[in-house]
């Protein structure tokens, strides 16, 4: 692909160019036009310098210039032609009077014919004889166009790279950064054109610096989380290795087992948040039913929630609601409200999901009766790794930050709330997009489909 300077020096000078011949092509047209009417009058002119009679040997008025050809013809009232001046010229006489244009043994010729004296004068010249002097005089005014091509080609060069200097600047200046330099672009002196390029080029290097920065600090409080679990699992295979009969042998072994399953949770949820950051780029949103998202959500915890004969189901009164979203991430996002639910109740609790339109909005809900969180901490809840005071259930602290993550993709604002029940935790997630519609019992098989 031709770069910019190319296309600017080739399109300037083939412009300056197409004007110079244009420019010529007029001037011979012009001249050419100047000559027609100059030699008309020329031959009007010696036409009217012949004499009234002629005699023997008599000179008749000649141009200076051998090359215009101009032929002079005299005849008598009865046709006798008494004089001429080009033996290689001899035009029939034109009964016409004044100028005309006559062709004659294959060339045209400019003729002007006028009685005088009781005789009939002709004068002629071929218009090859004009045309040439058109194009001399043309050639002739051409040259100092052809000069001022070449100047204009030399302004042309001087400018196109004057004009993109400060582009070169930028590029070189982006060039030589390491990829560490993400420091903002001088926009010192910059023209006006090139000005919104830096500025969103300032903006992007922005960006990616606040999402190295952000990844730095994920593989950093990850490393920090992951060391804890691997040296109690390490721990507990030594245990199981030094225990001297069965029975200690499998209580290590259960152990074991915990470990690698606290191990396994808390490696998913990582992977989960790095997938869904507030950065990301939505993909193409599709239909989603929310009301199927939690029918899904109570499947698949089903069997969590009967191991701690936990009452979990979708609220009665659910209803339907269909919105443009992310349909994998929403589903990641409720499974991880209604685990946290499931996790923190007691045995023999309850756990209730919804959705539906509140205040002209769609929204999730999960409510348990669990121990709730203090009002005093449900903000840092968001926070990565953070687990209350106090708290005995084994987790990792991401799942309401990946909760988080997620509504931010989907600009939904996320509220924890007491149960007015009694004890307990009401999680709702205010999707902010309008709902597209209510969906019937008949609708469901549209769940996925790209809008």
């Amino acid at each position: 692909m031709k770069t910019i300077r190319t296309q600017l020096m080739l399109g300037l000078l083939v412009g300056a160019l197409i004007c110079t011949l244009v420019a010529g092509f007029a001037i011979y047209h012009q001249a050419d036009h100047e000559s027609n009417e100059q030699s008309d009058r020329q031959l009007k002119q010696i036409a009217a310098a012949l004499p009234l009679q002629f005699v023997a040997n008599q000179l008749l008025p000649a141009t200076e210039d051998l090359d215009d050809k101009i032929a002079v013809q005299v005849w008598e009232k009865d046709g006798w032609q008494v004089y001429f001046s080009q033996s290689d010229m001899h035009l029939p006489p034109q009964k016409t009077m004044g100028h005309q244009s006559v062709f004659f043994a294959g060339e045209t010729f400019r003729v002007y014919t006028e009685t005088k004296g009781g005789r009939l004068l002709q004068i002629s010249q071929p218009l090859s004889v004009r045309h040439k002097f058109a194009v001399n005089m043309a050639l002739r005014m051409l040259s100092p166009l052809l000069l001022l091509l070449l100047a204009l080609a030399t302004l042309i060069y001087l400018v196109v790279g004057k004009a993109l200097a400060p582009l070169d600047k930028v590029a070189g200046a982006v060039a030589i950064r390491s990829p560490q330099a993400l420091q903002a672009i001088d926009q010192t002196g910059l023209p006006e054109d090139l000005l919104p390029i830096v500025v969103a080029l300032n903006r992007l290097l922005a960006r990616i610096q606040t999402t190295l920065s952000a990844q730095r600090i994920f593989v950093a409080d990850a490393a920090h989380e992951l060391r804890s679990p691997l040296t109690a699992l390490k721990l507990q295979l030594q245990l199981a290795e030094r225990s001297s009969t069965d029975e200690l042998r499998a209580i290590a072994f259960l152990k074991l087992h915990d470990r690698l399953d606290r191990s396994s949770h808390l490696v998913h949820q990582l992977l989960t948040l790095a997938r869904h950051e507030p950065d990301d780029v939505m993909h193409t949103p599709v239909i989603c039913d929310l009301h199927l998202l939690t029918q899904q959500a109570v499947m698949d915890h089903s069997a969590y929630a009967d191991s701690k004969s936990i009452d979990l189901g979708v609220a009665s009164e659910s209803m339907p609601v269909k919105i443009s979203g992310n349909i994998d991430a929403l589903g990641i996002m409720l499974s991880n409200l209604v685990d946290n639910a499931l996790r923190y109740t007691q045995q023999g609790g309850k756990v209730d999901v919804f959705s539906g339109i509140d205040g002209g909005r769609p929204v999730l809900r999960v409510c348990d009766n669990g121990p709730g969180i203090p009002l005093a901490e449900r903000e840092r809840v968001f926070d990565r790794f953070y687990r209350p005071d106090g708290n005995t259930t084994w987790g990792c602290g991401l799942g309401m930050s990946i909760v988080k993550s997620i509504a931010d993709l989907h600009a939904a604002e996320v509220h924890l709330d007491s149960n007015p029940a009694g004890s307990g935790l009401i999680v709702t997630v205010r999707l902010m997009s309008e709902a597209l519609y209510f969906s019937g019992p008949d609708d469901d098989a549209e769940q996925g489909r790209i809008v």
